[in-house]
C-alpha cells in the first residue's frame, strides 16, 4: 500500500476536529472520549482514501465499495496485523528463480523477499531479513534484477535497496531526498538508471553502480509512476492519480524533454515489447461523486522512432472495469486485469487485439510474464493482512504451480 493511500490514512488525523488542553495546546479528538465526532470526521476521510485504494491497488472498487469501507475502518480502528511471514530458516543456495517483492503493512515495516525456485517448486520466505539480520523495509513497490544484482524500491522507506544475488547481502543503499515516495525503477546501463517518485512531479537519474545520484530532479507530471527506456529514450507514466493523462519522453542522455504524449486518462503501466515497441496502459478516471463521470482504461502502443501513439484499444467500462496491474512480453502478447479475471492481448504491427474471456478467471493484485520459460505469474493479496500467494500459468490460461509468499506479494522479477 504505497504512499497514497500511506498519506491519507496518515494525515485524515489532521483533518480531525481539535479541542484544546487545559495547557492551551490543540489536540486531537479521542475516538475514546469523542467517539461520534471521530467517527463523523473518520467517514469525511473516507471518501478520498477509497479513491486512493483504487488509484494504488489499481482494482476496479465499484462493485465492492461497501467491503473496501469496511476494511478502511478495520484499518482506522484496529490497525494492521504486525506478524511478519513466517520464514523458512534458510537462504536458497542458486540465485536463479523468482524473486516476489512483498509490501507488507504499511507503516510496520515487514515487507519481505520471497524466492521461489520453480525447478523445485520451492519457496523460501524472508530471504533479505535472513540474510541481513534486518527487514527489508517499509512497502517495497518494485524490483529489478540486473548485472548480478536485485534493486529493490522500498516506497515508503524512501530508498532502493541493492542486494547481491549471490547469498543475498545488502551491497549498498541509496535514499531519496524527501517525501517523494520512489515507485518503480528502469536501469539502462551500468551508469544510468531512473526511478519515479509517485509523491512528486519528478523523476531521479542515479549511477547504478556507485548508488550516488546523478540528476536529482527531472520534471515530468504529476504523480509519475510506470517507467521504461527505449531507443536512447525514457518514457514515464503520469497517473496524476486520476488526473493527469500524458506520458512524458525524455532524452536518456541529458534528460532533457523530448516530447510530451496525450494517451488518456491515467497511464501509470508501461512495458516494452520487440522491437522497441513500448506499450502503455491507462485506466481512465474514476468519479467517485458520479461514477456516471468515470472515463474507460485503454491500452496503447507507442513507436519509440517517432514517438507518435501508433495504435490506441479502449477498454469498455461495462466489460473491463477500470483496468488493473499489466504485464508485457517481449513474444507481442500482453497481461491485464479486467473486472472478470486475466485479460490477454496482443499487438502486432499496427494491429491490437483485446481479449474478451479471461484468459485465467483469478483476480491478481502484480501480474509478470517470464519469456524465458513463458509462464505467468499472478500474485493474490488475499485480504491484505496474511500471507499472499502466487499462481503461475501456462500460455492456454492453465495453473501449473502456486506458492505461498508474504503480505501482499506485488512486484516480480526473474533471474535465469
Amino acid at each position: 500500500m504505497i504512499d497514497l493511500i500511506r498519506s491519507h490514512l496518515k494525515n485524515y488525523h489532521a483533518r480531525l476536529p481539535k479541542r484544546v488542553s487545559r495547557g492551551g495546546q490543540a489536540k486531537s479528538l479521542s475516538r475514546k472520549k469523542e467517539p461520534k465526532i471521530y467517527v463523523f470526521s473518520v467517514f469525511a476521510a473516507w471518501r478520498e482514501a477509497l479513491r486512493a485504494f483504487e488509484l494504488v491497488f489499481e482494482i476496479d472498487s465499484s462493485l465492492f465499495r461497501p467491503a473496501l469501507a469496511l476494511l478502511f475502518l478495520l484499518q482506522v480502528f484496529i490497525g494492521c496485523r504486525t506478524s511478519p511471514t513466517e520464514s523458512s530458516g534458510t537462504t536458497p543456495q542458486s540465485s536463479a528463480g523468482v524473486y516476489v517483492i512483498n509490501e507488507g503493512n504499511f507503516q510496520r515495516g515487514n515487507s519481505s523477499l520471497t524466492v521461489y525456485l520453480p525447478d523445485s517448486n520451492t519457496a523460501y520466505q524472508d530471504v533479505f531479513a535472513l540474510a541481513n539480520g534486518r527487514n527489508l523495509g517499509d512497502t517495497g513497490s518494485d524490483i529489478v534484477v540486473y548485472a548480478g544484482k536485485a534493486y529493490i524500491v522500498v516506497n515508503g522507506s524512501q530508498k532502493i535497496e541493492v542486494i547481491s544475488l549471490d547469498g543475498y547481502k545488502s551491497v549498498g543503499t541509496l535514499t531519496i531526498p524527501g517525501k517523494r515516495g520512489p515507485y518503480r525503477l528502469t536501469i539502462l546501463n551500468d551508469a544510468k538508471a531512473f526511478v519515479t517518485n509517485i509523491s512528486d512531479t519528478c523523476i531521479t537519474e542515479f549511477n547504478p553502480s556507485t548508488l550516488q545520484i546523478t540528476t536529482d530532479r527531472i520534471k515530468v507530471g504529476n504523480n509519475p509512476m510506470g517507467i521504461v527506456g527505449a531507443n536512447g529514450k525514457v518514457y514515464v507514466c503520469n497517473s496524476g492519480f486520476g488526473y493527469d493523462s500524458t506520458v512524458t519522453v525524455l532524452n536518456a542522455t541529458t534528460g532533457g524533454l523530448i516530447k510530451t504524449l496525450f494517451v488518456g486518462d491515467s497511464p501509470r503501466e508501461i512495458g516494452l515489447g520487440p522491437n522497441n515497441e513500448v506499450i502503455v496502459k491507462c485506466d481512465g478516471r474514476s468519479d467517485y461523486i458520479n461514477p456516471a463521470n468515470d472515463t474507460p482504461g485503454s491500452i496503447l502502443k507507442i513507436s519509440s522512432d517517432n514517438d507518435v501513439v501508433t495504435i490506441r484499444a479502449i477498454l469498455p467500462l461495462v466489460t473491463y472495469g477500470h483496468p488493473g496491474r499489466m504485464t508485457i512480453s517481449n513474444k507481442g502478447v500482453g497481461f491485464f486485469q479486467g473486472k472478470t479475471g486475466i485479460i490477454k492481448f496482443s499487438y502486432s504491427g499496427t494491429g491490437l487485439s483485446i481479449g474478451g474471456t479471461p484468459f485465467a478467471a483469478v483476480t491478481g493484485y502484480g501480474l509478470a510474464y517470464d519469456d524465458a520459460t513463458d509462464r505467468l505469474y499472478v500474485t493474490d493479496a488475499k485480504d491484505y493482512t496474511q500471507p499472499g500467494d502466487v499462481y503461475v500459468f501456462d500460455v492456454e490460461g492453465q495453473q501449473k504451480a502456486k506458492f505461498q509468499a508474504g503480505v501482499i506479494p506485488g512486484a516480480i522479477a526473474f533471474k535465469r
